[in-house]
């Protein structure tokens, strides 16, 4: 299945990457950069959304060096109750000057104490 296509601007300003959960469910994660050929990462950060830090990373810049790179999100969603109809959701949303240029998300429901999803986009020229 090809990746999901999330369109930049190559001389647009500063691209950033926030990674969301959903469903008032407790969250860690891992955020790498994998290089054009994904054979080098770089990583871009990691975190829990139960902290005061922004869950929100800047891209290296020129800019236009993101092109066809991809964007990797590793993460654990924790339930601390399993209870019927309890359901997760982990967004990736990527950013340039403010405005959203895309996301990729999973969502569905959670019938155990935890639940690990990963998340990829290309970056692509707009």
């Amino acid at each position: 299945m090809p990746l999901n296509k999330i369109p930049i601007k190559p001389n647009g300003g500063t691209v950033t990457v926030e990674i969301a959960f959903g469903f008032a469910q407790v969250g860690a994660y891992n955020l790498l950069l994998w290089n054009k050929a994904g054979t080098i990462s770089k990583k871009l950060g990691e975190g829990v959304n139960t902290d005061n830090i922004p869950d929100t990373f800047t891209l290296p810049k020129p800019t236009k060096n993101n092109i066809g790179k991809m964007l990797d999100c590793l993460a654990t969603v924790i339930t601390p109750t399993i209870q019927a109809g309890n359901r997760y959701r982990v967004d990736m949303i990527v950013r340039q000057d403010g405005q959203e240029c895309g996301r990729e998300f999973d969502e569905g429901p959670i019938a155990t104490r935890s639940i690990t999803t990963r998340l990829a986009a290309e970056l692509t020229a707009k």
